[in-house]
């Protein structure tokens, strides 16, 4: 069981990173031209609008419902091809109607996400028709995450785990070949074009390998597993919606110049980014692979495998991302000058970003361990408890945030996230408990005490680098990485750490 998960959340991972280093290519290039400017906060609010429905009716209602229930037919292919061909078609009109209600109500949501643009009327105006531009974007990716869907489900990893990097590859080659063509709106365009792109590459995938998306909205409307997911999906939009609405909560905090200060909203833009990394990698990885078999377990009713199962898992994300937070917090301003300092984006920009980043780190390992609690309690089939869990997470965010934001203004924001990201990972975990039983979590205590020590070693390591090596920054950081993970790894096998020993056991026994 551990070795196909091993497999297929390697696949991911892989698929992921490429990914998420061309992201980190295209925001280094857009901070090149863009900096903390207008235009880029423009983008930003104008982009978060469409991406909130996206990760509704997209990716969120592909992770908590379609991949479970589309996972149970896993032994009966014609059925499986049938039911994702019929959510196509649900998704296609559902879609078609937000689109357009968003294109004419775009003025709106720009007064909702970001208020404090209204005192600048240029950056207002430029956010509207940004957000007319990127609207329609909705529409491809929601129907790419339904189409994803359907390959996790057929377990088949690859081309789903690869098919984002064309977004950022559309981004990159936009900004470098394009820029003076389309001057302010190239961004938006870019998005606009990416999501065109990323549809027709699995329509006509699935097309190739004999699965077409027929349009049949009666037989559609009427499947009992149709009905089913949207009855699941109920609660599930709260949920969403209340992970956005944190997102929301740090856009509108952040929009607020006169009080934490101008180019705060870009600040969590990139330091976001950089979070966004490792959790992708790590947790949206092992979470989406591990959703799959732990909704089949459910199904047959084997707790014991589930357990195991969700106990593997945890470890995994443990063994990367406890190192990885105490990295982050070592070298939170050498990361940021390393990407980000150039061009548009100058010192003044590196100061406003670096503590920010630095805030986010301390909530990492509870931002990833949420996506496998709540990927938990969706393979179950349930999607209203952490709907319960992320409201009473969201006010404690809004609360925390009205009062850091004074003393340590856009660094409060971002403090405030992780402690409200604490406080849902304790709450979904003890509710877990409650609904599988204990944990045999035996030796736990003892790994992440080695964690954090390989982590303070790692940041160390990094840090001297970074002080003592009569380089340029680039070479700095790249042999203080180089000899930070040989140490790791070495250290990782001394320790004998019980992720690492599995994953080196695994590895001979292919050879």
């Amino acid at each position: 069981m551990f070795k196909e998960i091993v497999k297929n959340t390697g696949v991911l991972s892989a698929g992921i990173l490429f990914s998420r280093i061309l992201g980190l290519v295209r925001d280094v290039v857009i901070a090149k031209y863009f900096g903390t400017s207008r235009i880029f906060e423009a983008f930003i609010v104008a982009f978060r609008i469409p991406n909130i429905f996206r990760s509704l009716f997209g990716e969120g209602f592909s992770d908590s419902v379609a991949t479970p229930v589309l996972s149970e037919h896993q032994k009966n292919r014609e059925r499986l091809v049938v039911l994702a061909s019929r959510l196509f078609s649900v998704f296609f009109v559902i879609l078609l109607i937000f689109v357009i209600l968003g294109m004419i109500f775009g003025k709106y949501f720009v007064i909702a996400i970001a208020p404090g643009f209204l005192k600048d009327r240029s950056t207002f105006e430029l956010a509207v028709s940004f957000t007319r531009v990127t609207f329609p974007y909705l529409f491809f990716i929601g129907l790419v995450a339904v189409m994803s869907s359907l390959l996790y489900a057929l377990k088949k990893f690859t081309l789903p785990a690869f098919v984002p990097s064309l977004f950022n590859i559309c981004m990159i080659v936009g900004v470098f070949f394009f820029r003076r063509r389309l001057d302010n709106y190239i961004l938006v365009v870019s998005v606009l074009t990416a999501g065109v792109i990323q549809f027709a590459c699995l329509y006509f995938y699935l097309l190739r390998k004999g699965i077409v998306m027929k349009m049949r909205l009666k037989q559609s409307f009427q499947d009992k597993d149709i009905k089913r997911m949207f009855k699941l999906f109920i609660p599930r939009i709260w949920a969403s919606l209340v992970y956005h609405l944190n997102v929301f909560v740090d856009t509108v905090f952040s929009s607020l110049s006169w009080i934490v200060g101008g180019g705060a909203l870009a600040a969590i833009y990139y330091s976001n980014r950089i979070i966004q990394f490792p959790l992708a990698l790590i947790a949206i990885s092992v979470s989406r692979v591990a959703i799959v078999d732990l909704s089949g377990f459910h199904k047959e009713n084997d707790l014991e495998k589930f357990k195991q199962l969700f106990i593997f898992s945890l470890r995994s994300i443990l063994f990367f991302i406890v190192p990885c937070s105490v990295v982050l917090l070592f070298m939170s301003q050498e990361i940021i000058e390393v990407l980000f300092l150039r061009g548009t984006f100058d010192e003044s920009s590196c100061n406003i970003t670096h503590p920010v980043l630095f805030f986010y780190a301390f909530g990492l390992f509870p931002f990833c361990g949420i996506k496998l609690l709540v990927n938990s309690f969706y393979s179950l089939k349930d999607t209203s408890t952490p709907a319960k869990t992320a409201g009473i997470a969201l006010a404690v965010n809004i609360i925390l945030s009205a009062l850091l934001m004074f003393p340590l203004k856009v660094s409060g924001i971002a403090l405030a996230s992780s402690l409200a990201a604490f406080l849902n990972f304790f709450m979904l975990y003890r509710l877990l408990i409650k609904r599988i039983g204990r944990l045999n979590w035996q030796g736990l205590p003892q790994e992440i005490v080695k964690l954090l020590f390989l982590g303070l070693v790692m940041g160390g390591i990094l840090k001297l680098f970074w002080i003592y090596l009569n380089y340029n920054k680039y070479i700095r950081i790249t042999a203080g990485t180089i000899s930070a993970a040989a140490v790791f790894l070495f250290l990782a096998s001394v320790l004998k750490i019980k992720y690492f020993q599995y994953i080196k056991s695994w590895i001979l026994r292919k050879k």
